[in-house]
């Protein structure tokens, strides 16, 4: 009786995980390759036309390859990471134009400087276009060390390098910014000094406009005693600051003001054209990495002046929806007892998707990790003891904007993934957009696909019988499907999603692991 029912169930399992297999995308795979030959996997660089360009490591040495969108390898070429014979530390690749720049520095201890360098290559064959050039200096010292950042304006024509310089706790907040074209002929560079306090402000993040105008997001922190008194009030203790430099010397510090709520996670999103600067994320009412809803801004490109805002706070129903009811008491009753709303928590705004018709669609998703020390005894009566690294990236979170700038809906499409000790790198989602239609691509637990609202989703299954691709597709309507990606004989080829791509031919490209080895591949979307 026993086997016959065990064989029925499994014959059922299998007959429910093929029909919802999707016919709305296909998927070929290239060869195998061994890592034992071609290095480790990096990341991905960036993408142009059907091509994707990334890195490998073999030893200590860096290889850039580039594939194109018919899986074959145009190159697989080692990078000279030395000058004078002394080793440069990589700090970024980046994908501009027809050429692939390298940056890495160099830290002379002896002298107390920090060097940023940079290499140009055509991004065809990955020839140099000439030796390393050094781009920026300053002295730094081992404690506040201070630091480089990189962005490409939209239009691809002008480079940064922003640098962030060393910290001084009485002084002023400083930092430099230095704007090239698209060869690296410098174009403008300057020193800003705030009118804060090292201590009290620091630069986040820089971008690069079309017309080579720097914009910098900032954080103002309050005076110690102000900041007492909003904490205690449960308000934010700091605000958030845009702030824009132009080669002739202007310069705007706008406050991106919004009341009580804490504003996280501040987004930026700046157009391929004339287009509004749109700014988003997710606000708390108490704590700075709790959610409640969303919101949306949309920027005069020149002034930075604020032309709409939309604010949308997310129901008890929807922070609960894809809560057991035991969960959902218990997040209920922790909140009473702390008098709370019910809140969500740790969740990054990943990016700002412009749509055609002047709306907008905000990504996000649930991410945070810990670390856990496990203590064994030893025979001798003493103790070693290891630290487990946990990585955890669950719901993502999908908020809809009108071509006006208001907030119409929000969705969420439920995962579960937790791992330990592998960096996340089988977590998390790659994203399609097309159309009308969000394609998001995860790797899951098969009996997820059956699951609804209020049932106890499966934590992903990695290299059970369960393991499955999921793709979930978010419509214009904010309704939510699943469907299998993968057939279940594929589920020996673990998806890397954090590693793919969709090319500007509207297909994405795929890596896949099966311990050693590994495969790309290609996913067709059907009109």
């Amino acid at each position: 009786m026993r086997s016959t029912l065990t064989g029925a169930a499994m014959a059922l399992f299998l007959t429910a995980y093929a029909q919802p297999r999707t016919d709305k995308a296909s998927i070929n795979w290239g060869p195998e390759f061994q890592e034992k030959a071609t290095g480790t996997f990096g990341y991905v660089i960036g993408q142009s036309d059907d091509a994707v360009y990334m890195t490998f490591w073999k030893k200590d040495k860096l290889f850039v390859q580039k594939m194109t969108g018919g899986l074959t390898s145009a190159y697989h070429k080692a990078v000279d990471l030395t000058l004078d014979k002394k080793d440069l530390a990589l700090s970024s690749i980046m994908l501009a134009g027809d050429g692939i720049i390298i940056f890495a520095t160099r830290y002379d201890k002896k002298a107390d400087l920090k060097s940023m360098y940079m290499r140009m290559y055509d991004a065809a064959d990955m020839e140099p276009r000439g030796a390393w050039e050094r781009l920026a200096e300053f002295s730094s010292t081992k404690a506040y060390a201070g630091g480089f950042q990189m962005d490409v304006s939209p239009n691809e024509e002008h480079i940064l390098i922003g640098i962030n310089l060393p910290y001084e706790k009485e002084a002023s907040e400083r930092f430099r910014v230095r704007v090239y074209d698209k060869q690296m002929s410098l174009e403008w560079e300057r020193e800003i000094t705030m009118p804060y306090t090292d201590k009290e402000f620091a630069v986040r993040g820089m971008l690069l406009e079309n017309d080579g105008d720097v914009v910098a997001l900032g954080v103002k922190y309050l005076e110690k005693q102000e900041a007492k008194e909003k904490k205690r009030d449960g308000k934010a203790t700091y605000d958030h600051h845009l702030l824009t430099f132009n080669s002739e010397g202007e310069y705007t510090d706008n406050t991106i003001a919004s009341g009580d709520r804490f504003l996280q996670d501040l987004t930026i999103s700046l157009d391929d054209g004339d287009g509004p600067i749109l700014c988003g994320g997710f606000y708390g009412i108490k704590g700075a990495n709790k959610v409640r809803g969303a919101f949306f801004m949309s920027l005069d490109p020149d002034s930075k002046a604020i032309l709409h805002e939309s604010y949308k706070e997310f129901s008890d129903d929807f922070i609960t929806q894809y809560m057991t009811p035991k969960e959902e008491e218990k997040a209920k009753k922790k909140a009473e007892k702390k008098d709370e709303e019910l809140q969500l928590f740790e969740y990054d705004l990943d990016e700002i998707i412009r749509r055609e018709d002047g709306g907008a669609v905000l990504v996000g998703e649930q991410y945070f990790m810990y670390t856990r020390t496990v203590c064994t005894s030893t025979q001798n009566g003493g103790q070693t003891c290891r630290t487990i690294y946990h990585y955890v990236y669950n719901d993502i979170i999908v908020v809809n904007i009108s071509p006006e700038g208001d907030i119409e809906w929000a969705s969420t499409v439920p995962k579960r993934q937790h791992t330990a000790n592998d960096g996340g790198y089988f977590s998390s989602y790659a994203l399609e957009v097309r159309d009308e239609n969000l394609y998001f691509i995860f790797n899951d637990n098969g009996e997820n696909l059956f699951k609804a609202a209020g049932d106890k989703f499966k934590q992903m299954d990695l290299q059970g019988k369960g393991s499955i691709v999921t793709m979930a597709t978010v419509d214009q309507d904010g309704r939510v499907t699943r469907e299998a990606l993968f057939d279940p004989e594929k589920r020996e080829l673990i998806l890397r999603p954090k590693s793919c791509r969709q090319l500007e031919d509207g297909r994405m490209f795929l890596y896949a692991t099966r311990k050693k080895d590994y495969r790309f591949g290609m996913a067709t979307f059907q009109d």
